[in-house]
């Protein structure tokens, strides 16, 4: 929250265990994946289907967490397909969900 910049890695199938230990409590996030670290010390995944580069501009509360709002300054893509967490699994971005 005290960050002006943030960094949103998309992940793909292969960081499926490493996306549900950053949804877990307790966890030590850094502990598990490949992350490499930005000149800024920002952690990125060298193999995520993308890594956007935020500025952040809003953070809104939402529920028990805040949604941080962010101005795109660069952006990467990678080979992986990408995917997000919806209905309890991983669903492939550009499928449609069942």
């Amino acid at each position: 929250m005290a960050a002006e910049r943030f960094i949103v890695n998309i992940v793909t199938p292969a960081h499926a265990e490493l996306a549900i230990k950053f949804a877990t409590k307790g966890e030590d996030k850094f502990a598990y994946g490949s992350f490499e670290f930005n000149e800024s010390g920002h952690p990125l995944l060298p193999d995520a289907a993308a890594v956007i580069h935020c500025e952040l501009e809003q953070a809104v509360p939402g529920g028990d967490h805040v949604i941080l709002i962010g101005r795109v300054h660069d952006a990467r893509t990678g080979s992986g397909k990408p995917v997000t967490w919806y209905r309890g699994d991983f669903l492939h971005l550009g499928e449609s969900a069942a």
